[in-house]
């Protein structure tokens, strides 16, 4: 099917056009949990600020202190700081933080609850600057702080709740994915297996099926006019354009519902390169993105192996009476060696030691090749479900993940990082193509991406994609996510996230 009769397929809907609303009264239709979810976020943040102007006027303020203006007229800390809770919860509105299409997944909303923050803190400090104002120190020292860390955790709760009910098939957002087979078929496993990303997909529209009737991975498919007449009568909160498509069609696919309620998503696989590098200049006549060249020194490093200390130390030492009571089972069981130590490729392609509980027999490692042979012979991704070579109290160990807890100790040692692509060995990254490669640009981690999205659902194509996201996109926030992540999910019986 050519771009022509792509675009000839897509006409502008009559039914759309006979009720044609002016522009400016169009809006994008929320899904429909989004006004209880933001209900849910409103009193989240009302009790989050509240509870933080009363800590910080018992923890900071003195009886009676006042902000005093330079016209001298004193107000009371009590009415400053109300008038400020209400100013913080109006931004936080005006901020978008509580726009349910980046609510759930991602930290964009965490981010958007930080930078409000800062902003009318920071805005206090200039008008109290500006008006000879002597801001109570502790509206600084004590309410910015807390309040935050209660915000913030406030929407993890809220976060939570939602991704619950998500995952049961609830609070999910309608919507029909439109693009070339291959594209569709790895979208819709895509938000099937990540229920936080809230769609749910309900149709979908093959551009290169010729209209032919088909169904994908259990959902009927629309042709275009189908298509478009179905999300004008609210069948579909959202369309969800994938890569492949036409830019021709694409445009026609934006005009035919600029007049309906159906909003459109655009799922382009560059982000997972570029991600948070990206940025926009948008011309008159011209539109360009410009990529920042990623870089893999400097500060944020030097964050992330403060980071990597703290953490390490704190695991170590409350996790010592746990390493005690395993290193004690593992000896009873076959008397073998308690600690399993074995080459791994770290970063730069730099072979270094890991440590880990030993799960395996004694011997396991001289039939590794045997099996590698008979599962076909390749190294990389190669995994079984019921490991011969498993102890039992190692297979309760592997369920929960205590295997992996003296790794701990090799990240204090400079050699590996809380956060980042497993480790593998050298038979494996002897089979690394180019792009794979990339994964040795940083320090390999205990845990990541592909362990806190479903490491055992996962494709090994696919986890190696999400391997390579987080090496190209990584932030300090995203680090402390997905540590937050992978407690709850090491936690779930069965969903050990190694």
């Amino acid at each position: 099917m050519t771009n022509d009769q792509l675009t000839v397929d897509l006409p502008v809907d009559s039914s759309v056009n006979r009720a044609r609303p002016h522009p400016l009264r169009r809006q994008t239709r929320e899904p429909a949990w989004g006004k209880t979810y933001r209900k849910v976020l409103i009193a989240s943040d009302l009790l989050s600020v509240t509870l933080a102007v009363l800590i910080s006027m018992v923890l900071m303020t003195p009886s009676g202190e006042a902000l005093v203006g330079a016209s001298g007229v004193g107000l009371p800390y009590t009415a400053v700081a109300a008038t400020l809770g209400v100013v913080w919860l109006l931004a936080l509105s005006a901020g978008g933080s509580r726009n349910p299409w980046i609510t759930g997944a991602g930290v964009e909303e965490y981010m958007r609850v930080i930078k409000v923050s800062l902003y009318v803190f920071g805005g206090i400090a200039i008008a109290s600057y500006i008006l000879k104002a002597q801001f109570a120190r502790s509206l600084f020292i004590a309410l910015l702080p807390i309040g935050l860390l209660l915000l913030l955790f406030g929407r993890w709760l809220a976060r939570g709740w939602i991704n619950s009910s998500r995952a049961h098939g609830k609070n999910l957002t309608s919507c029909a994915v439109v693009g070339p087979a291959e594209q569709v078929e790895r979208v819709v496993g895509d938000l099937k297996r990540h229920t936080d990303a809230g769609f749910q997909p309900l149709g979908v529209c093959l551009v290169d099926s010729k209209d032919e009737p088909t169904i994908v991975q259990g959902i009927p498919s629309y042709t275009a006019s189908q298509l478009l007449g179905t999300a004008a009568s609210t069948t579909f909160d959202a369309v969800i354009a994938t890569e492949g498509l036409p830019d021709n069609y694409l445009r026609k696919l934006a005009w035919n519902l600029e007049d309906s309620s159906t909003s459109l998503v655009v799922t382009p696989r560059v982000m997972d390169i570029v991600g948070p590098r990206a940025h926009y200049t948008d011309a008159p006549g011209v539109s360009l993105i410009h990529v920042d060249i990623p870089t893999f020194s400097g500060w944020k490093y030097a964050v992330k192996r403060a980071f990597d200390i703290i953490v390490s130390v704190i695991a170590l030492i409350l996790l010592s009476p746990i390493f005690l009571i395993t290193a004690v089972l593992i000896k009873r069981e076959d008397g073998g060696p308690v600690l399993f130590r074995q080459q791994r490729v770290g970063q730069n392609g730099e072979p270094f030691t890991i440590h880990k509980f030993r799960s395996m027999s004694v011997n396991a490692e001289s039939k590794i090749q045997k099996l590698i042979d008979e599962a076909g012979g390749h190294a990389l991704f190669f995994k079984l479900d019921h490991d011969p070579r498993m102890t039992k109290i190692g297979a309760t160990l592997r369920k929960y993940s205590i295997d992996e807890l003296p790794q701990f100790w090799t990240v204090l040692k400079g050699q590996m990082s809380v956060v980042g692509p497993r480790p593998q060995m050298a038979r494996e990254v002897a089979e690394y193509t180019p792009a794979y490669k990339r994964r040795l640009l940083t320090k390999p981690g205990i845990t990541g991406l592909w362990q806190i999205c479903g490491r055992s659902d996962l494709s090994p194509e696919e986890g190696m994609r999400l391997d390579l996201r987080y090496v190209e996109n990584w932030s300090p926030i995203s680090d402390v996510i997905i540590v937050a992540k992978t407690v709850t999910t090491i936690l779930k019986p069965g969903n050990g996230a190694y």
